[in-house]
């Protein structure tokens, strides 16, 4: 294997500068490869010697311009005076400019760094958005399209305006930078300073820096040293080597430096694919470990990210032998804790912001988020604030407060309101609330100061400290432009100063374990590489390029597009194969509709083209496999009946307390799935609660329900006159409205749920019109309707045996209405709809207590039956049926017999179904069965507790 590239350099430098090194300067892409270049020069020339100047280009750039660059957000604020400037009265706001600002920014820094002629470049671009628009006057433009062609046409006034007020100031953007220093090479004295200028491990070269590094080549000033392999250069299809042979082509050097065929040389490469990101971190720890075992020394091993997100999972799944980790990327702010903190409390003030009334209200889930946030609760022990979020997140759901009013708020958290208020209030100013945010980092600085115990603590304040710098930065800025006056723009600077920055690791660069991105890897060489989350639309990253300038115009003044950006990538991607001994790629093989879970074309064209070029490399591909996990899941769950797991259900059964027995919703659970019944009754998992915004499904019943039981209330052991009923249809309004605030904490309904209102109050009307025409009926036939119970509930008891004894369970329900004519007594059950496989018409008990489809029909079988217990009348007496109100019918869905006329009810009929409801009932509590999941999947759609038994449910 041969040398890695910097210490080829350092041969180079030895064998032909050996006397004169301190007066070269060598230029490097970035400085990552300095300390690895220094430690080779040591090396070779194993003596005490002066080093040379060592530099990035950047900071020959900044040497050759002699311009500042400014933050980006500087840059944006003089950005937008000079676009106020151009356009003047009809010049749109900062927080709008924002938006597309950065893409006209991004716009100049091409055109700058590849030399093209801007004011050409905006005038051509000037004319086609003019052909685009032209329709020979049959059409008159509209006020958008005007204002469209009149930006695209100050383009260029802004770019000469902003430039030429950055020039005067000594500023710079980076494009401007390396325009200016092409502008000064022919005066600037750099170059003087040294002997050699030795430019090292370049791939592609914008205009700027060919001009500028050719002008040094061409008067013998420097030398270029290049790395390239064989392999991508000689051949003209590859994309990897497009620079280089254009690079080769103008140097015109006639011994290039170091192209070798190290692609000709043994490998061994591995694809690994596996879902998740979680999945791929555990495929390098296995590959980390592999190389622990076998000795393998870590600083000869490379773990390159294409994705920074997988840098927390990486670092979370790493070996516990690793004891040096050196991390050259940097940790985006954007997903650390610190960040989504502020964010939660930006997202309460962007809130509050877009309310109207006077008195602002807190949403529901920005003060929910705010309680769970684990840096929150550190921010409350620092503060010396004593509340407990889990009940006051209880107090909320159970109340179901959706806008919480400062009242409310003021009861919630009682006397720790005042310390609270500033973080849950309106900001009064943007400056104020960069202050709040700054005391609040201070305030959690302080607690982790006083808590470093955990690698996590320490870098938790880290980010911290991070972050409270880059928020003082930001106020300085609030102090400095007048831009940033509301929350929106506020935000927007937000993530432009805070959002874009990222916090440094601290390691040792020539020890141990290098972690680091793509680009961290130019000039470094390492035998053992994990190249990590290689998917196309990673690596490469895609097509899609954000420009106001047509890609055709690219084209015609030289800008790039992403088949450079493409051969960029490639390049990097070959060169860190190129010298390795081993490689494992992995990329992520979780599918969805956009693509994802592709590998990159770049390790397909690997595969399909390594092979060919030199049969000593071995590659293979495999699905990720890991140790101590089965091969295939099982789902199945089963809970065996005995005296512990029947305890509690036993208890509740037994019991004719409130909230206990048995009730037809328990029972048809059961029926359905046994295992779902334990989950319920056996241990008591109940669906976490959260706050309804609008009427979920069983609130908008329950609010139907009550309205319903309002209006028919007075009514109850009456007759009910048609009067009475048309009274009622002018109570409907108030009575729903009050019925629907009463469920939500005294708000008014909002958005959906104003929606849901007017639903319900269809739903009663149409029963109450219905009652009207029924009682009209009934009075052609010299009868009457009368009310006997609203919502009242049942319970009888039943004797079954449990372990070979007879034990007392209790059965109940709660009927929805209860009325009577013509000497019969009705049952009628509310439901929102009936399904067509609903069953009304009764064949058999077995089908009635085994089939789901027969569950409406058991339900009222079950009220009949309690009414006959209770001896409320005679069997003969009862009728029983459904009112669906979203497919509304004119008579109730009445239970049927075989003859599909109404079901007729004996004594002997009511005890035969008690005699089954026992055998059915007893089935709980059978020690030789257990409890199980249903093996009719479609019951699992809606269940709340498919998750805990994983079932696949599409």
């Amino acid at each position: 294997m041969t040398d890695p590239f910097l210490k080829l350099t350092a041969n180079y430098i030895y064998s032909n500068y050996k006397d004169t090194a301190e007066n070269l300067c060598i230029i490097l892409p970035n400085k990552r490869g300095a300390l690895f270049l220094k430690k080779h020069l040591i090396e070779v020339f194993s003596k005490t010697m002066w080093l040379p100047t060592i530099i990035s280009a950047e900071d020959l750039i900044a040497e050759l311009s002699e311009l500042k660059t400014l933050e980006e957000i500087d840059l944006m604020c003089y950005l937008y005076d000079s676009y106020k400037i151009v356009y003047g009265p009809k010049a749109e706001s900062f927080e709008s400019f924002a938006k597309w600002g950065q893409l006209i920014l991004q716009d100049f820094n091409e055109i700058d760094r590849y030399l093209a002629n801007s004011e050409q470049l905006y005038e051509n671009l000037k004319d086609i958005k003019e052909i685009e628009n032209w329709s020979l006057g049959e059409e008159v433009l509209s006020e958008y399209q005007l204002n469209y062609l009149e930006f695209m046409n100050s383009l260029g006034a802004i770019y000469k305006h902003f430039s030429s007020f950055l020039i005067e100031n000594k500023w710079a953007y980076q494009g401007l930078a390396y325009k200016q220093a092409v502008a000064n090479i022919k005066s600037n004295i750099f170059e003087d300073k040294f002997h050699k200028l030795i430019f090292c491990g370049f791939n592609a070269l914008n205009a700027a820096e060919l001009k500028l590094f050719y002008r040094f080549y061409e008067k013998n000033k420097a030398d270029v040293l290049w790395d390239v392999d064989k392999y991508y250069f000689d051949n003209p299809n590859q994309e990897a080597g497009l620079f280089l042979r254009a690079n080769f082509e103008l140097f015109k050097q006639r011994n290039p430096l170091f192209i070798q065929d190290n692609f000709k040389t043994k490998k061994e490469i591995q694809i690994v694919s596996v879902p998740k990101q979680i999945g791929q971190a555990q495929v390098v720890k296995q590959v980390l470990q592999k190389y622990i075992d076998n000795n393998i020394p870590l600083d000869k091993v490379a773990v390159v990210l294409a994705n920074e997100k997988l840098l927390w999972p990486v670092l979370q799944q790493l070996p516990p032998a690793i004891e040096h980790v050196n991390i050259t990327m940097e940790y985006p702010l954007k997903y650390t804790s610190t960040y989504g903190l502020i964010d939660i409390l930006l997202q309460i003030q962007l809130n509050f912001d877009k309310q109207t009334r006077k008195q602002k209200t807190l949403y529901h889930k920005d003060l929910l988020a705010l309680l769970r946030q684990p840096l929150f609760q550190n921010y409350l022990t620092g503060k010396g604030i004593v509340i407990d979020p889990i009940l006051i997140i209880h107090q909320i759901t159970q109340r179901n407060l959706n806008f919480i009013s400062a009242t409310v708020l003021e009861q919630l958290f009682s006397q720790n309101y005042s310390l609270l208020s500033p973080l849950i209030e309106p900001m009064k100013s943007t400056a104020d609330f960069c202050n709040l945010l700054q005391g609040l980092l201070e305030t959690l600085i302080n607690y982790f100061t006083k808590h470093q115990s955990t690698n996590q603590s320490n870098l938790e304040l880290e980010y911290l400290q991070v972050i409270l710098k880059n928020l003082n930065r930001l106020s300085e800025i609030l102090t400095k432009y007048h831009h940033f006056n509301n929350i929106q723009s506020f935000k927007q600077l937000y993530n432009q100063v805070v959002g874009n920055s990222s916090a440094p690791f601290v390691g040792e660069p020539l020890k141990g374990l290098q972690i680091m991105g793509v680009l961290e890897t130019r000039t470094l060489v390492f035998d053992y590489v994990i190249l990590v989350n290689v998917n196309e639309g990673v690596l490469p990253s895609g097509k899609s390029i954000n420009s106001f300038i047509p890609n055709d115009l690219k084209r015609v003044f030289g800008l790039p597009l992403y088949i450079e950006k493409d051969a960029i990538y490639a390049y990097h991607f070959y060169r860190l194969l190129q010298k390795a001994k081993e490689v494992t790629i992995i990329y992520d093989s979780e599918s969805d509709s956009f693509g994802k879970g592709e590998k990159s074309r770049f390790v397909t064209q690997l595969q399909l083209e390594m092979p060919e070029y030199n049969s000593e490399i071995k590659i293979s591909e495999s699905v990720a496999s890991f140790e101590n996990l089965p091969t295939d899941l099982i789902n199945s769950i089963v809970i065996n009946k005995n005296d512990e797991t029947l305890n509690s259900i036993i208890k509740k059964a037994t019991s004719n307390e409130i909230y206990f027995g048995l009730s037809p919703s328990s029972l048809t659970s059961f029926k359905e799935c046994s295992l779902r019944f334990y989950f319920r009754y056996g241990v008591g998992l109940k669906e976490t609660k959260e706050v309804e915004e609008i009427a979920e499904a069983s609130t908008f019943g329950l609010i139907l329900h009550k309205s319903l039981e309002v209006l028919y209330g007075p009514f109850i052991n009456q007759i009910i006159q048609i009067k009475n009923l048309e009274e009622a249809l002018l109570k409907i309004e108030p009575t729903v409205d009050q019925s629907f605030v009463s469920f939500f904490d005294g708000n008014e309904p909002v958005g959906k749920s104003l929606l849901q209102k007017e639903v319900i109050k269809v739903y009663v009307k149409k029963l109450l019109k219905n009652d009207i025409q029924f009682i009209t009926k009934l009075s052609t036939q010299n009868q009457v309707l009368s009310i006997l119970k609203l919502e009242e509930e049942f319970s009888a008891p039943l004797t079954i045996k449990i372990n070979g004894e007879d034990t007392t369970v209790f059965i109940k329900g709660k009927i929805d209405r209860i009325d009577s004519y013509n000497n019969m007594i009705r049952v009628i059950d509310y439901k929102s709809s009936v399904k067509d496989s609903d069953q009304f018409v009764f064949s058999d008990f077995e089908n009635l207590f085994n089939d789901k489809n027969y569950n409406k029909q058991f339900q009222l079988l079950l009220y009949s039956w309690l009414l006959y217990k209770n001896n409320f009348c005679q069997a003969n007496q009862l009728m029983t049926g459904i009112i669906p109100f979203k497919v509304f019918i004119n008579e109730p869905k009445y239970l049927l017999d075989s003859g599909k006329k109404p079901f007729v009810f004996s004594d002997e009929f009511l005890m035969d179904f008690e005699n089954e409801l026992k055998l059915f009932v007893m089935q709980i509590f059978n020690h030789s069965s257990s409890f199980e999941q249903t093996e009719d999947i479609s019951s699992c759609t809606y269940c709340s507790y498919n998750t805990i038994c994983n079932i696949k449910t599409n």
